[in-house]
């Protein structure tokens, strides 16, 4: 997926020769009609044929023809993000790739930045049921450079596709008029192989992603992740919104949550800090926000605290982050954005869940991220079980004098209550996007519910109980048998993916078993090559010091000569062995990390931590 009809070979040329040398089936998809954009051009048509005709003629000497034109504006993709992601979501149903490579965010050109966001809002929509879901589950992404150095994780080695790199590249004379794109694109390449041995002369950097990436992060969130600087457009006009953040005695992580609500998008906004009766929090001078402060003389719990937080809140809408949690960049726009659409009170987004563990050096780090809920709105599923993780969602204030304070007397849950109390006076709007993260910290005693709460918390089948007890009166027999005929008919499909999910465990399981008889193998081969190596070289030596005797015209020297040949091929066979043998090894080890890498393989590593193993 390249933005212009260069970027491609720009990119990562030299592992499109590679993979169409090998006999993969590889497609181009160019998605801007490379016009010229911002550039001046006697005939922008004219111009956009010939880099047509360009591309066409680089990719060929690459060994791809199959070459795809989106045509969206050159120098304004980023006005056509819906048309190009519908585009690609195309591309990967019709054709679905192993790979996908894909212009890095990193970039400083807006139509690459734009690209990326493109694709983000294709796959960061993936929940599971969708048509695309099959075939991103196992997709592999790597992220190119051009015009500005990445973080890559992933280096290819690219030295003998240079000379066909440089063809291909001059291929394209109208950008080449522009600038010396052949040296910058060769000398990143030899700038990539500092870290590599001698002998490699080129590489290509990339950064190795999968979907799920994509699925629980947000944009600006990923291009943090990247080592970028996220660009943020302020947005200073749309309806106040109140941000309730609870604390208490917990420092550096309000710190934190601080500071990803400074960096946000949206700034109408005004923040409630409620301190529930620990030290005073301190707020950064350069908070960039009204701060309303509310100081609780004593620990009140986390109803009290939101009702003081709401009770002070003087937005048209508002939303909660507790101390422990953080928003995106693109949070709160994203939110005021669904409320702004006709008779939408509540509207809610997705939450990943950040799994941290303490570090002795780094401090908390995270070790996990994963998506557990992201469900389209269920009055009725909310009598049973709450699925709207708090920090997602944004009501409108005048929904609290009609549906009254939070339960005090909950020690939590509290939040589920209100959420069917607003259920029955109004509907929920859903996106299915991650625009914040809920944090748990593993052994940190951090947050009220912790990663197993049903086994960590005595009360917490008590407490649910009083909850769905309160809204008994609700449950008609029509409206549970609909409710358990869902979460049936969601039992059946995870149960049939759990067939697959053994099926292709097994056959990780075989390859790990080859896998470790190839190691013993090789190492006995290996010991047993060095014997013979030794002894051959022994053997060399001994021949050379006879021949070094003779005449080079006696039959005896040429017999040795010959000798000396034969026992030369001898170690090259046996070397040539150790080296298959070892290359079998790197492909069964590919084989095992590509089967890690799977849908099958992570819900595996799910299906094990709901057992408690590890």
């Amino acid at each position: 997926m390249a933005p212009h009809a260069d970027d491609d070979v720009l990119g990562c040329g030299g592992l499109l020769a590679q993979l169409a040398a090998s006999g993969a089936a590889v497609r181009v998809l160019f998605l801007t009609d490379s016009s010229g954009g911002s550039e001046v051009t006697e005939n922008g048509d004219n111009y956009a044929k010939r880099r047509r005709h360009e591309a066409a003629q680089s990719l060929a000497v690459l060994g791809v023809a199959d070459i795809e034109f989106l045509d969206l504006p050159d120098g304004e993709l980023e006005q056509y993000i819906s048309i190009a992601s519908g585009a690609i979501e195309r591309e990967l149903i019709e054709y679905r790739p192993d790979l996908l490579l894909s212009v890095s965010p990193l970039e400083v050109t807006r139509d690459h930045q734009a690209a990326f966001t493109a694709l983000h809002r294709t796959l960061s929509q993936l929940r599971g049921d969708g048509e695309l879901d099959p075939v991103a589950a196992d997709l592999r992404i790597l992220l190119y450079e051009i015009n500005h150095p990445g973080y890559p994780d992933v280096l290819v080695d690219v030295s003998s596709e240079i000379p066909a790199l440089t063809e291909a590249i001059k291929k394209h004379a109208s950008q080449l008029e522009l600038h010396n794109y052949l040296k910058a694109a060769i000398g990143i390449r030899r700038y990539r192989t500092l870290s590599l041995p001698t002998g490699v002369t080129a590489a290509e950097g990339f950064r190795d992603l999968r979907a799920s990436d994509f699925v629980t992060h947000g944009v600006a969130g990923m291009i943090r992740g990247l080592g970028g600087c996220p660009a943020v457009h302020l947005l200073t006009e749309g309806p106040r919104v109140s941000v309730v953040v609870r604390t208490f005695d917990r420092p550096e992580l309000l710190r934190e949550a601080l500071g990803s609500l400074a960096v946000g998008r949206y700034r109408n906004v005004q923040v409630v800090l409620v301190n529930d009766g620990g030290d005073s929090p301190e707020v950064p001078d350069d908070f960039p926000f009204e701060v309303t402060r509310i100081d609780l003389p004593e620990n009140r719990g986390r109803a009290a605290a939101a009702n003081a937080g709401v009770a002070a809140a003087t937005g048209d809408y508002v939303t909660f982050l507790d101390d422990d949690d953080l928003a995106e960049s693109e949070h709160l726009s994203t939110l005021t954005g669904l409320v702004s659409a006709e008779d939408v009170r509540v509207a809610y987004t997705d939450a990943a869940v950040g799994i941290y563990v303490m570090d002795p050096e780094l401090g908390w780090r995270q070790v996990e991220r994963r998506l557990p809920y992201s469900r389209n709105f269920d009055a009725d599923l909310l009598l049973f079980d709450n699925y709207i993780p708090f920090n997602t969602l944004m009501i409108d204030r005048r929904l609290f004098d009609e549906v009254g304070r939070f339960d005090e007397e909950l020690p939590f849950f509290e939040d589920w209550e209100m959420l069917i109390r607003l259920s029955r006076v109004t509907s929920f709007q859903h996106l299915g996007q991650v625009t914040c993260e809920y944090r748990h910290f593993r052994g940190g005693g951090r947050h009220v519910f912790g990663e197993r709460p049903a086994e960590e918390l005595s009360d917490f089948f008590v407490t649910k109980g009083h909850v769905i007890e309160r809204y008994r009166h609700l449950h008609t027999s029509e409206l549970l048998a609909s409710v358990i005929g869902r979460l049936r008919s969601e039992a059946v499909v995870t149960s049939e993916e759990s067939v697959g999910v053994r099926k292709e465990l097994s056959g990780l399981r075989e390859a790990q078993t080859a896998l470790d008889a190839a190691y013993t193998q090789a190492d006995a081969e290996r010991a047993a090559l060095r014997v013979e190596r030794d002894r051959l070289a022994e053997e060399r030596d001994r021949l050379v010091a006879t021949l070094e005797g003779h005449p080079d015209h006696d039959r005896q020297t040429l017999d040795l000569y010959r000798q000396r040949d034969q026992l030369r091929e001898q170690v090259m066979e046996h070397e040539d062995h150790l080296r298959r043998t070892y290359a079998e090894i790197e492909r069964l080890n590919a084989l095992i990390q590509d089967m890690q890498g799977t849908r099958a393989w992570r819900m595996h590593k799910t299906v094990e931590k709901l057992r408690g193993r590890t």
